[in-house]
């Protein structure tokens, strides 16, 4: 699968996989079996592919899973060729817990790896703000139970660019075990085949 085409309708592609279940095992034998390597740039969104089967739960226990076990603060700490930083800035954003899908304005949210995130944006000065509740330093309690979006209950599982440029806060509630949020269809980043889901957050 190469990433100029998994963003534009992953939906059919769950389809034509056999529906969310079947992809969702194709997906963690592809991980499991050590078929995908996180050291190649096309490799990195399967990482997070399961946010379109409504499963981001799995999207974060693979982000906690390669990070810190392919990435470390050492000077072989990256699993290949950093390539103009793409190595870095995949370390960067899912760390952060919010990993942007090429080519449109979605970011799929998983959790952070820290108790709160800052961003200033350089086009119009505003603070976003990713701020976690029942963070766990050990990183068991990794699974989002609720979010709030400006104090506004929130299940979607991504969120667009005018997250960062609207100086947004985004809450999510902790726990130690997966949950229902954003699994719901409705909750599901958009594809070409589903508008319905297609609007901002």
């Amino acid at each position: 699968m190469r990433n100029s085409f998994v963003p534009h309708d992953m939906a059919t592609l769950i389809s034509l996989l056999g529906g969310p279940s079947a992809f969702t095992k194709r997906l963690d034998y592809l991980h499991d079996q050590k078929i995908t390597y996180i050291g190649n740039e096309p490799a990195f969104l399967t990482v997070f592919q399961y946010h379109y089967a409504g499963r981001p739960a799995k999207s974060t226990e693979r982000a906690h899973f390669y990070i810190p076990g392919s990435f470390g603060p050492t000077p072989g700490g990256l699993p290949g060729n950093d390539d103009s930083g793409a190595m870095g800035s995949f370390v960067a954003m899912t760390m952060f817990g919010l990993f942007p899908n090429p080519g449109q304005s979605v970011y799929l949210i998983t959790t952070p790896f820290f108790e709160s995130v800052r961003f200033k944006s350089p086009e119009t000065g505003r603070t976003s703000i990713i701020r976690t509740i029942g963070f766990d330093p050990g990183y068991e309690n990794v699974y989002i139970q609720s979010a709030t979006l400006d104090g506004v209950p929130y299940t979607k599982n991504w969120v667009d660019h005018s997250f960062f440029t609207q100086g947004k806060e985004l809450v999510l509630v902790l726990g130690g075990s997966e949950s229902d949020w954003g699994t719901k269809d409705g909750d599901l980043p958009p594809s070409l085949s589903t508008r319905s889901n297609s609007a901002s957050p």
